[in-house]
């Protein structure tokens, strides 16, 4: 009886595996370039800033963790 349970029980998970296996179809949406909006030089120099002061977190979190409180400061304020 026992026996019989486990193979049936393999065969239910082997089939559940043959299933899950199948091909899906994905649409893909093709997009001409003309609707693609790329940075202008001025937009990319502007993020710059803000780049160097995430790496500057990452290698010494100090200054960002005032920075952090003393935001939370002044929003206790008001």
């Amino acid at each position: 009886m026992e026996k019989k349970i486990i193979i049936l029980l393999v065969l239910i998970l082997i089939g559940i595996g043959v299933s899950g296996c199948g091909v899906k179809t994905v649409k893909v949406q093709e997009v001409e370039e003309e609707q693609i909006e790329k940075p202008t030089e001025m937009e990319t120099i502007s993020r710059l800033e803000g780049i160097a002061f995430v790496l500057g977190c990452m290698f010494d979190p100090t200054p960002c963790q005032e920075k952090k409180e003393a935001q939370e400061h002044e929003d206790r304020k008001r």
